[in-house]
């Protein structure tokens, strides 16, 4: 999985700052992954990393200073002024250009342009001290609640989609096993997993239920959500693998919600 920025170019003008990008994505299939699920985490990552090259960016610029000033003084850590410009950046998206699915990976164009200057000022300048009933999870100044919602919600997105290089390896191994006796494992063990390799910061637990299905339970930014992954017949004797999760992922998500 890789993001390549290929061109960028600032053009400094009075009082505009212009930006144009060149973006190429490439990210790999996991054992049985359709097209639509790989390219389709392509571009949900390609999105987020535009979204943090945007702001450091934007973070340059006199009018993030003068926000970041006003945080200060109100005692707002400087993370919840970048969070507030990721929450107005989710509506700045690549333009696609070209797709390419070689069966194994997936490769996308795309191109980016935009108002740096207008980016920046997306932000309000905070004018009034916290109350100290304010919520932790509360909006940043400025920051309509349900576009805060659906932000939080692209968070998720972007955090589940960095748990998928475990998921595909142990597809991978549960695929193998699979091949070589005809019978799904009945747990890491029997594939000579350690429970220890798998568990990290974005995973909790992870075990095998019946029929090759994997479950896993989330950890970090996600803890209490679930992902479960199960294997179908593809055609030409191919083993593809489908997956749902307690986690909303939206109207385009890579796998089926399940409340």
């Amino acid at each position: 999985m890789r993001i390549v920025i290929v061109a960028m170019l600032l053009a400094l003008g009075a009082p505009v700052m212009a930006m144009s990008l060149a973006l190429a994505k490439v990210e790999r299939a996991g054992k049985g992954e359709t097209e639509q699920q790989v390219c389709g985490r392509a571009l949900q990552l390609m999105t987020e990393e535009l979204h943090v090259s945007l702001l450091s960016v934007i973070a340059a610029t006199d009018e993030y200073r003068q926000r970041q000033q006003a945080y200060k003084k109100q005692d707002r850590p400087e993370s919840l002024l970048r969070d507030a410009y990721l929450t107005q950046l989710q509506t700045e998206t690549p333009s696609l250009q070209g797709q390419r699915w070689t069966g194994s990976r997936c490769s996308l164009r795309a191109r980016y342009e935009g108002d740096i200057d207008a980016l920046a000022r997306r932000v309000a300048i905070p004018e009034t001290p916290v109350s100290p009933r304010e919520p932790e999870d509360a909006p940043p100044p400025g920051i309509d609640p349900k576009t805060w919602e659906l932000f939080s919600s692209s968070r998720d997105r972007s955090e589940l989609a960095q748990t998928f290089s475990t998921v595909n390896a142990l597809r991978m191994h549960m695929t193998e096993y699979y091949l070589s006796g005809g019978t799904w494992p009945d747990s890491l063990t029997d594939m000579g997993v350690a429970q220890e390799q798998v568990t990290g910061k974005r995973i909790k637990r992870a075990y095998l239920l019946d029929g090759g299905m994997l479950k896993l339970e989330l950890a970090g930014r996600l803890d209490g959500h679930q992902l479960t992954t199960w294997p179908v017949e593809g055609g030409m004797q191919r083993i593809e693998w489908e997956c749902s999760t307690t986690v909303n992922l939206g109207p385009h998500g890579f796998c089926t919600y399940a409340e």
